[in-house]
């Protein structure tokens, strides 16, 4: 099965199926691809330059990770130098550092507690980006393509300058603590943009909960207490901004869009499971 497995792999890796990308190049997006190539390092499972890599007989899943990457960036019109800042910055989040601390117990969970990566999202209630990064990775998580291979944390990060974000992180710690967090969550960033602090209670109630025992939640001492807590952690973890992810304990530089975010998410995965090769 094993050997079955590395034939197909390496089948793929020269089909048209997965170079589209690199398929659809120009002469002159293709030279510029090539060029990136013969001067990129994969950061793992492959020491030779990237063009090197992808002839090996043992295939680095990376190498093809990052041909398509680079393909995808260049059809996008990205220039070299700035491809070579998102690789970078790709690097970073995905070499092995030391885990920061993050109270995963009071964080909650969408997607399958087995789950091999964890991903926590920093995240303010008003943050424009936020509304969009963190409802994505939860469809990923939960019936999308990451189903069983990642799971989501949420930790309340207010942002200051950003009207109504301590209000709508209380309202995320009261649904924390009536159990309907993620119905929350995903009505209040549905709503971003008729965003009112009178309609946080009329959305709690929408979602399943009473209305006394949200408000009673929301004021409570303990609840500011707790998103307090979350503020300080995030600083303590170096959160500036939101969102800001970490993958497996690790800050993440990378960029948010979908697609990469998938494929940094399954590279992951494949780390963690030792099956960072075609054949594993």
């Amino acid at each position: 099965m094993t050997k079955l497995c590395a034939v197909v792999c390496l089948i793929l890796l020269s089909s048209r199926a997965l170079a589209a990308p690199c398929d659809r190049l120009s002469p002159a997006q293709k030279k510029t691809a090539q060029e990136l190539f013969r001067s990129t390092y994969p950061y793992a499972c492959c020491d030779e330059s990237l063009d090197r890599c992808l002839k090996q007989r043992k295939v680095c899943k990376l190498a093809k990770r990052l041909r398509d990457a680079i393909c995808r960036r260049v059809l996008k019109g990205q220039n070299a130098a700035a491809i070579r800042s998102a690789l970078d910055r790709r690097a970073r989040s995905m070499m092995p550092t030391k885990p920061v601390a993050i109270d995963l117990g009071q964080a909650p969970r969408a997607g399958a507690a087995d789950a091999p990566v964890t991903v926590v999202a920093y995240a303010c209630a008003r943050c424009p980006f936020c509304s969009k990064v963190v409802p994505q990775l939860h469809q990923l998580v939960t019936d999308g393509g990451l189903k069983g291979r990642v799971k989501l944390h949420f930790r309340t990060f207010p942002i200051r300058s950003h009207p109504g974000s301590v209000e709508g992180g209380l309202a995320f710690v009261a649904a924390i603590r009536l159990g309907k967090f993620w119905p929350y969550l995903l009505k209040l960033y549905r709503e971003y943009d008729s965003f009112a602090e009178d309609k946080l209670v009329p959305w709690a109630e929408a979602v399943g909960m009473a209305r006394g025992a949200f408000v009673k939640e929301m004021r409570s001492a303990s609840a500011r207490a707790f998103l307090v807590g979350c503020k300080k952690e995030g600083l303590r973890n170096g959160v500036k901004a939101t969102p800001t992810l970490f993958i497996n304990g690790r800050k993440y530089h990378g960029d948010l869009d979908r697609e990469t975010l998938v494929d940094v998410l399954d590279e992951e995965a494949d780390r963690v499971g030792e099956r960072q090769f075609c054949g594993n």
